[in-house]
């Protein structure tokens, strides 16, 4: 656990301190949302309709930049064989990357939240279940995305085939996120979008056991 920790905390100086991917990630996501302001019009019905769709697929994408960051700082600073070196099994790494990637995901979704409330009406009255559903779907992404970024860290091509073998496995994440988001922002009842969040639930679990037990076997060949 404190490698687990360590390695998450340095990742996240790091990229505080150089905030070149985090910036990159958000100025995406502002000419993103931009673009789907005018391209889905001046109805205010029809921004509000669009909004959960428009916030997870913005965020699909963004967390596609910053997964790639995940493992970008260990091949710049050539690193990633001494992590392998060190003694012990290898699912440390991939916590420790997960963890780091996860809590920029959240941090990009808080801000991706308010975001498209404020540009497509998004209603906040259920913030609490909101934020949950943001947790949920973060967790999702960012175990596959962390994953993958392992995977091809060392192709040239690392950056074009990530979002490709990432968007493959992710969508049902996705998928039930946006009908979560939906719901809530229907008002249905909780009941309803508790259907949504076990299976989000569902997914984490699976996609957290599966990534952490092949990573071992994939950062190794």
């Amino acid at each position: 656990m404190r490698r687990i920790f360590a390695l998450a905390a340095r990742d996240l100086r790091l990229e505080l301190r150089g905030r070149a991917g985090l910036f990159s990630a958000l100025f995406f996501l502002g000419v993103v949302l931009l673009i789907l302001g005018f391209a889905l019009g001046p109805e205010e019905a029809d921004l509000r309709r669009a909004a959960p769709g428009v916030l997870w697929v913005a965020l699909a994408f963004a967390g596609s930049l910053l997964a790639g960051r995940a493992w970008a700082v260990e091949v710049e600073n050539d690193t990633l064989d001494d992590l392998l070196l060190l003694p012990g099994s290898r699912e440390w790494i991939y916590w420790g990357k997960f963890l780091f990637l996860w809590v920029l995901l959240f941090f990009v979704s808080l801000l991706l939240l308010v975001m498209v409330a404020g540009m497509f009406y998004l209603p906040l009255t259920r913030a609490p279940a909101l934020l949950f559903t943001l947790v949920l779907g973060a967790t999702g992404y960012a175990a596959v995305a962390t994953f993958y970024a392992g995977l091809v860290v060392r192709l040239p091509t690392a950056q074009l085939v990530l979002p490709i073998l990432v968007f493959s496995v992710v969508v049902p994440v996705i998928l039930a996120a946006v009908r979560a988001t939906m719901g809530l922002a229907e008002g249905a009842a909780l009941a309803e979008v508790a259907a949504w969040w076990k299976l989000l639930a569902l997914f984490d679990v699976v996609y957290l056991t599966a990534s952490s037990l092949l990573f071992p076997f994939v950062i190794e060949g």
